[in-house]
């Protein structure tokens, strides 16, 4: 050959124009772009070529478009012995009888399983050896290396907690790290199954709010046939109908599509070659949609399904059940083991007998959330390997929640001094605060520590609201949260110690001394003893007039 082999490109996509541009030029021969059917016959018209590279599309929004193809028949015109390649990201069975016509003895690529080292001994076949031609060396890009990266390490399962759930069946480590890292952007708790059994085997183990399906599963150097994903998608629509399925895929051409789109319930068609974060963003915020449930635990237990109050339990062990998965989460677990909730419901039950109870009354607790579902479909009640978890996403709502955030809250801004917001903060949490935890549950040996825990969690809040307002002098409205401290817990010295200063300083020197006589009064009944010398030191300041530090905190 005496001249430098001149190679056509024929592909509409930037990126893969680059990547072929690239690999072309790397190769030591001449690449010509083009981009559209009317480009590519100009340069036929200007240039003769050694080789042709064709994508038969070459429209992104048409999946359609042919014109790829209408290039082909014109090479064959007026070239009939020129070599074509075709590279697609989706060769349909139309196109493969088109190609089949055309010219027969053209290779196909595949972009998804795009191989730099195949690419350039298919067009060094060709196009053939070249005298200075440096053959692709080892020093690849690692864009363009064969060599797919590890697969990411999969979340902890203490991630599921409040988190999109997702499992991705795809057996290709690209795509995999590909969709994963999409997964992680978005704050996913995922799983990987490269073979429909390893998804069974998931879903066994967890619940998960879509699921993300490559049709294919192909293996390498395996044939387009495998119809695994097919199958696992025909389990998922008999024995999981409200599954949120994506499909993934990279060679299901418009009959592919059609019937998806009109037989299965999947929520998006995802062509690989148009990939986007934007798409997969958008199926889990789909898949995660959920009824709007309001949890009031504060006073009297009551539920709300979008604004409607959940006043009819069918079986009163169903609404235990829900709570004693929200006390779990309570506690900022996950999952209640399932024979920790039979020893619960049915403490004289053996696990055969517990087991058979538990299942029936799981789906009664599901119906009485969402009446308008399959038990098993629940957004609430969810399994994972051994028990089950309550799901808080973002449609739920639960006052226990919203009390930890203000109090919190407030903690952080009193410590940065800023008085009046913490305030604001601590006000809104003392108003959830209907009444103890679960308080008609009182007498239940299950609910007796969690109770006791959050009541000191309120006991602190007022103590630390009191503390704000006096350091904004506000010594009136200091002594309100200082009472119902003690109310909680009679037997806060420290509190006893504030009430004193806070009468004192708001010039009522009587009450201050009356606080000190009550704490005397119950310690010495109590402990037969005093209260504590600091105590009595601030006692004898306030009776002999002395001057008080009013802005000092305990």
């Amino acid at each position: 050959m005496s001249h430098q082999p001149n190679i056509l490109v024929v592909e509409d996509r930037a990126d893969w124009q680059g990547i072929l541009y690239e690999s072309v030029l790397r190769e030591g021969y001449t690449p010509h772009p083009a981009t559209t059917y009317e480009e590519a016959l100009s340069a036929l018209d200007t240039k003769k070529f050694d080789l042709a590279i064709v994508d038969p599309v070459l429209d992104m929004a048409n999946r359609f478009n042919r014109e790829g193809l209408s290039v082909v028949e014109k090479i064959r015109k007026i070239e009939p012995d020129m070599p074509v390649v075709i590279i697609t990201g989706s060769f349909t069975r139309d196109m493969r009888v088109s190609l089949q016509q055309l010219s027969p003895n053209s290779p196909v690529l595949y972009k998804e399983n795009w191989d730099p080292v195949h690419f350039s001994q298919l067009i060094h076949e060709f196009v053939g050896e070249h005298a200075g031609i440096k053959p692709l060396s080892e020093d690849v890009p690692p864009q363009f290396s064969a060599k797919s990266e590890p697969r990411l390490a999969p979340p902890a399962s203490d991630k599921a907690i409040n988190a999109p759930r997702v499992l991705l069946v795809e057996n290709r480590e690209d795509w995999q790290n590909i969709v994963v890292s999409t997964l992680n952007e978005a704050g996913c708790f995922w799983r990987v199954a490269q073979s429909a059994q390893e998804a069974l085997l998931e879903l066994e183990r967890e619940s998960f709010h879509l699921v993300i399906l490559d049709l294919k599963l192909q293996k390498a150097n395996v044939p387009l046939s495998s119809s695994e994903g097919w199958l696992l998608l025909d389990h998922l629509v008999e024995v999981q109908p409200k599954t949120k399925v994506v499909i993934l895929s990279g060679q299901a051409g418009p009959g592919d599509v059609a019937d998806l789109l009109k037989n299965y319930p999947i929520i998006d068609f995802i062509e690989k070659q148009r990939f986007t974060t934007t798409a997969i963003r958008a199926a889990i915020e789909q898949a995660t949609q959920a009824p709007e449930l309001r949890i009031q635990t504060f006073g009297q237990f009551r539920l709300w399904r979008d604004g409607k109050l959940i006043d009819n339990w069918e079986r009163s062990q169903a609404e235990t059940v829900v709570k004693l998965l929200l006390i779990r989460r309570a506690r900022a677990g996950r999952a209640v083991l399932a024979d920790e909730l039979i020893t619960r419901l049915w403490p004289d039950s053996d696990e055969l007998s517990g087991r058979k109870k538990l299942l029936p009354l799981i789906s009664n607790a599901r119906r009485t959330l969402e009446p308008d579902i399959e038990p098993r479909d629940s957004n609430f009640i969810l399994r994972t390997a051994n028990g089950y978890f309550f799901e808080l996403s973002g449609h739920s709502n639960w006052d226990l929640i919203e009390f930890r955030h203000y109090l919190q809250q407030g903690r952080d801004l009193a410590k940065a001094e800023r008085w009046a917001d913490a305030i604001a903060e601590l006000e809104s949490g003392r108003t959830l605060y209907k009444g103890d935890f679960l308080a008609e549950d009182r007498y239940d040996d299950w609910a007796i520590n969690i109770r006791r825990e959050i009541a000191i969690e309120y006991r602190d809040l007022l103590v630390l609201l009191a503390d704000a307002y006096a350091a904004l002098g506000r010594y009136q409205e200091a002594i309100v949260p200082c009472e119902l401290a003690l109310q909680k817990d009679p037997l806060l010295e420290s509190v006893y110690r504030r009430l004193m200063r806070y009468h004192a300083c708001n010039h009522d020197k009587g009450q201050a001394l009356k606080v000190y006589r009550d704490c005397l009064k119950l310690f010495e009944e109590l402990f037969g003893e005093s209260p504590t010398p600091a105590t009595r030191r601030l006692h004898e300041a306030i009776a002999n007039d002395e001057p008080l530090d009013c802005h000092g905190q305990e």
